[in-house]
């Protein structure tokens, strides 16, 4: 539930102009995730290699949407708390994946 309310924080954030780029780059990763949640949601009941792959695209997706946010921080005018709940929020999905399918 928190990366479905962190998503939609991020939405007015995505309004404001900014590098090209960067904005367009975002918006497609962040735009991404949801559909990858609901996967792997969906996934729970599904056989092992299923749900860890569904898992694994869901943690792929989060990393790069980190990577977009130390490159266009400044350009998207995001704030260090930001980074940093996403970077916390990451690392959470990645522990769960390290559990559930191993590294």
């Amino acid at each position: 539930m928190k990366q479905f309310l962190f998503a939609a924080a991020l939405v007015p954030l995505l309004a404001v102009p900014a590098f090209a780029g960067c904005n367009e780059d975002f918006m497609a990763q962040t735009k991404a995730i949801p559909p990858l949640q609901s996967a792997r949601l969906k996934s729970l009941m599904a056989p092992q290699a299923e749900k860890c792959a569904a898992h694994k695209s869901l943690v792929d997706a989060y990393v790069k949407l980190g990577d977009l946010y130390k490159t266009c921080q400044a350009d998207l005018g995001l704030r260090d708390s930001d980074l940093q709940e996403h970077q916390q929020m990451t690392t959470d999905e990645q522990k769960s994946y390290a559990e559930e399918c191993g590294s």
